[in-house]
């Protein structure tokens, strides 16, 4: 009986726990995040002059390359301003509003030359705010606007054998 009595009491209690409804809370919480600006810089496409024969092409014709930078900024950025430096072989007489750049041969030899914001090679371009290239606005983080470089050794100039580099740096400006 007292096996009985105790099995009726645990099917009294299960029974009970059973039809016991279950209580609930409700919260809430916040979650944030802050999308900072950054561009991210390049210049892959560099400006490859090839080929410059001071004798008879480029005597007297100027002889013509382009290359491309590219820049990528956070989407909503605007008014990003690109700059270009003087290189690193500048001449003496060269400053950011006019630079006088210039390519050097391993012998210590210069070939002046110009990059230029247009076709017309008319429109230096620069690192002073009258000579940046200005980017309106970016609509996405993942797409890159490209920027053409046109770039332009003038002819006649008195050039020794050898080949001929520089460096020119881009800032960007966000």
């Amino acid at each position: 009986m007292k096996n009985i009595a105790i099995t009726a009491l645990s099917v009294a209690l299960f029974a009970a726990a059973g039809s016991a409804s279950a209580a609930t809370a409700n919260g809430s919480f916040q979650v944030s995040a802050e999308v900072t600006g950054s561009c991210v810089v390049a210049a892959a496409d560099a400006i490859a002059f090839g080929s410059y024969d001071p004798t008879s092409t480029h005597a007297s014709a100027a002889l013509d390359a382009q290359g491309k930078v590219s820049v990528r900024c956070t989407a909503g950025s605007s008014n990003v301003k690109v700059a270009l430096d003087q290189g690193s072989n500048a001449a003496a007489a060269s400053t950011c509003a006019a630079p006088a750049r210039q390519v050097k041969s391993a012998a210590g030899g210069f070939v002046s030359y110009g990059i230029f914001s247009n076709s017309g090679h008319d429109q230096a371009w620069a690192c002073d705010a009258a000579n940046e290239q200005t980017i309106a606005s970016f609509a996405s983080s993942l797409t890159p606007v490209d920027l053409v470089t046109y770039g332009r050794i003038p002819g006649g100039q008195n050039a020794a054998i050898g080949t001929y580099t520089d460096t020119v740096g881009v800032t960007v400006t966000f």
